[in-house]
Order: C-alpha cells, then sequence, then structure tokens
C-alpha cells in the first residue's frame, strides 16, 4: 500500500499552501527540505497493529491490521479514503472495515487569532514563532469545524510524543504567560 498509495501526491487546498511553506521552513534544518516537503504533500501511512494466527509453524487462517494514514490539513479526507480502498480492490481477501477517519482543518495564517498567538509568543520568548502545520489530529479541528477560531499552540521541545517527553519549568512559564496575556492581544488583533 506504502508504494502504491503513499507514492501519490495529495491534491491540497491553495489556501493551506502558505501553512505548509512555512512549516517546510520550519522543519528544513531538521530533516532537509525534500523531506519536510514531501512529509505534506503525501500520506503518512504507518502499519501500526498487525495481528493473525495461533502458531509461529502454521498459516493464519485470518489476520487483521490497523493502518494510520495522516494527511495534510486541507485535503479531501474522502477522496483520499476512496483512493486506498481502489488502492487495495484488486488484492484478493483484502477487505476494509472500520474506518474511522476526520477532516482537517487549518486556521488562516494571517487570522486575527494565528497573529495574536504568534506575536505574544515572539514578545515572550523574543524569537520567532512560525504559523505550521502537523499532519496529526488534534481537538482545535472539532472546534474549527464548529465554527469557533482555534489554534494548537504550546512552547517546548522535540520531544513531543517521545518516551523521554519533557518541558523545561521556564517554558512552562512561558506558556502560561502567552496564554494570560492572549485574550488581549488577539482583541487588539480583533479590532485593528
Amino acid at each position: 500500500m506504502r508504494e502504491r498509495f503513499g507514492t501519490q501526491r495529495l491534491d491540497i487546498d491553495p489556501d493551506v499552501e502558505a501553512i505548509i511553506e512555512e512549516s517546510v521552513e520550519y522543519y528544513s534544518p531538521l530533516m532537509g527540505e525534500d523531506v519536510a516537503r514531501n512529509l505534506f504533500q503525501y500520506p503518512s501511512i504507518n502499519l501500526g497493529v498487525i495481528e493473525g494466527g495461533d502458531a509461529v509453524n502454521s498459516v493464519p487462517q485470518s489476520a487483521r491490521a490497523e493502518i494510520d494514514v495522516r494527511l495534510t490539513a486541507g485535503v479531501h479526507t474522502p477522496d483520499v479514503l476512496a483512493g486506498i480502498r481502489e488502492c487495495v480492490a484488486d488484492c484478493e481477501g483484502i477487505t476494509i472495515a472500520d474506518v474511522s477517519w476526520s477532516v482537517g482543518t487549518a486556521e488562516a495564517p494571517d487570522s486575527p487569532l494565528v497573529e495574536a498567538v504568534a506575536s505574544m509568543a515572539a514578545t515572550v520568548t523574543g524569537e520567532r514563532i512560525f504559523r505550521r502545520s502537523a499532519t496529526g489530529g488534534g481537538d482545535t479541528k472539532k472546534l474549527r469545524n464548529a465554527g469557533i477560531p482555534a489554534v494548537e499552540f504550546a512552547l517546548g521541545t522535540d520531544t513531543v510524543h517521545a518516551p523521554d517527553e519533557y518541558v523545561p519549568i521556564d517554558v512552562l512559564v512561558d506558556n502560561a504567560v502567552v496564554y494570560a496575556q492572549l485574550p488581549e492581544a488577539w482583541q487588539l488583533q480583533l479590532n485593528q
């Protein structure tokens, strides 16, 4: 599936291009520009669970796998699901069941909320804040789908979801300062 489906470039909504470009700029020093760009232009596919069989010396009657496919916001998820189904359609014995999916969302990079978060974080840290995307999912898309402006934001380290994930205390303090001052900064952006 990775070779057949994972090499098809995603059809990305033009409204998300600016976010992708800033995301690529952010990730490029860590992984190189080509890898960073591919992260957003192609689906990320992970075979996370595979089960089957009763013994090492016998062919299983059936097997089950769970595959995680991550997409860039602005990609029409039903089209991708149709592509996955088409990819396995000619594979005898394979069926797709229990598909769980959602549509990615993004707040416009120049929206008042994004501007307020980025400017406040830059003021607190004294550093450039990248307006970037992730290919995972978060709670903010539920809010955006309900018409509520939302961004995911936190200062931290590059250890997110790692076994040794941590955030230094001074960074926690900076997060608290940004969030405490954010309502006023957002109001100022709305009034401009």
